[in-house]
């Protein structure tokens, strides 16, 4: 029972840290936003920050970002992927990451400003991209077929251009211009969309 209570109190303050974090980066900007800044508004200690962000405020956008990835992509739905599912595999990916857009739609605008404003961030950011797509592929490829057959390389940069991809289209969809009314359309649409792309990657 005392875990559980634990693990509550810490999931709360690490939210908390999150909200206060990308509200203040919406406020004042990534660089004049400290981790001192941070702990104060959330009403923490600086040494309770670092204890979950060790390395401060690169750590939270580190972390978000993990966590994004977290409950958008999911092994489950790409198993079982083959040419001609390519659509299906890829709904409830996408229905996942349109979601995660809605859902944070500050802390994201708030993200992207942080690393557009830092160099060495963004770096750190395409870095990341590629070693969770690593990671994700080399998986897949263990039961199959369809990724074991192509090059892993090839894989990895495939499925890297499709993140950058749909992210870029989902994230101007919820916060500029919707391309659709209906966000199902939206997702039917990009679904089919993949078919082309990984055909048309497979061949270049």
């Amino acid at each position: 029972m005392q875990d559980k209570k634990f693990t509550r109190d810490k999931q709360e303050k690490i939210n908390k840290i999150f909200d206060v974090f990308f509200n203040l980066v919406l406020k004042n900007g990534y660089d004049k936003t400290s981790t001192n800044n941070v702990a104060e508004a959330a009403g923490l200690s600086i040494g309770t920050v670092y204890r979950y962000f060790p390395e401060g405020k690169k750590d939270i956008i580190r972390q978000y970002f993990e966590k994004s990835v977290e409950t958008t992509m999911e092994l489950e739905d790409f198993v079982n992927l083959e040419e001609n599912n390519i659509p299906l595999a890829f709904s409830s990916f996408i229905s996942n990451m349109l979601k995660n857009n809605n859902k944070n739609k500050g802390y994201n605008i708030a993200f992207r400003s942080a690393i557009l404003s830092d160099e060495n961030l963004a770096e750190a950011q395409k870095k990341r991209i590629f070693e969770v797509s690593e990671d994700f592929v080399k998986i897949l490829r263990k039961s199959n077929e369809f990724f074991k057959s192509r090059d892993e390389k090839r894989i990895v940069r495939g499925f890297v251009f499709i993140y950058n991809l749909l992210n870029a289209i989902i994230y101007h969809h919820t916060i500029f211009m919707k391309f659709f009314e209906k966000d199902e359309d939206l997702v039917d649409y990009l679904s089919k969309l993949m078919l082309f792309t990984i055909q048309t990657l497979s061949k270049m």
